[in-house]
């Protein structure tokens, strides 16, 4: 009787260690797959940029580290945000050649101003957008502006913004190689860039927290 009983506990317990281990192991799957999701959900998603210049004064500054979303992912850049241009396609090929002040510039970070569809327009440092599908001119309310002489910023034209094009432009105004053409330090000579070279956006959170942000994701 004490022997069989004995068995039956022995039984028992090897029974509660394999379970025990069945439970360890699917805990274990099931950890491992979180965490591979959110490694791949990061990966493809988000990647990082380094500020150079300063056309993004004094809302972004030279030398700083921040987030931004990766196009690629699926993300959409909406008017007003900061966004990051790959300008590697233009070095060389076809579709534009860059004036001197380009230079070997691989990436613009600047903030998007106007989209498809809408006119741009900019007197004494005031700038003003017609939107697509709209007759009127709107001045376009910028707190991030930054000017040196703003009565002196002026556009020597107006800006369409064609197809599938965009028109950015860096918060210091007159430190700023961007959309404009025809204009004495903007980076093209003929033509708008196009939606399809926003490589990412800059979110409005990794730019309020980005010195927590570079602590953790750029200690490297």
């Amino acid at each position: 009787m004490q022997k069989d009983l004995r068995e039956s506990q022995l039984y028992i317990s090897k029974k509660g260690e394999k379970g025990s281990w069945v439970t360890f192991l699917l805990v274990l799957a099931l950890l491992l797959s979180i965490f591979f999701s959110v490694r791949n959900y990061w990966v493809t998603s988000f990647s990082g940029v380094i500020v150079s210049g300063h056309s993004m004064d004094d809302t972004l500054f030279d030398g700083e580290k921040l987030l931004m979303k990766l196009t690629s992912s699926g993300e959409k850049a909406e008017r007003g945000d900061i966004i990051v241009v790959d300008v590697r396609g233009y070095k060389g090929s076809d579709k534009l050649q860059p004036n001197e002040n380009f230079g070997d510039t691989k990436f613009l970070i600047k903030r998007l101003i106007a989209v498809e569809g809408d006119v741009v327009r900019c007197k004494d440092g005031e700038l003003s957008i017609q939107y697509g599908g709209t007759g009127e001119f709107k001045k376009l309310k910028e707190p991030y502006a930054k000017y040196i002489d703003k009565l002196g910023y002026d556009f020597k034209e107006d800006y369409v913004v064609g197809k599938d094009e965009i028109f950015f432009l860096g918060d210091n105004r007159d430190n700023s190689i961007d959309s404009r053409y025809n204009e004495t330090d903007g980076s093209h000579l003929t033509c708008l860039y196009m939606e399809s070279d926003i490589y990412g956006i800059v979110p409005e959170w990794a730019i309020e927290h980005r010195e927590v942000l570079e602590k953790i994701f750029f200690r490297n």
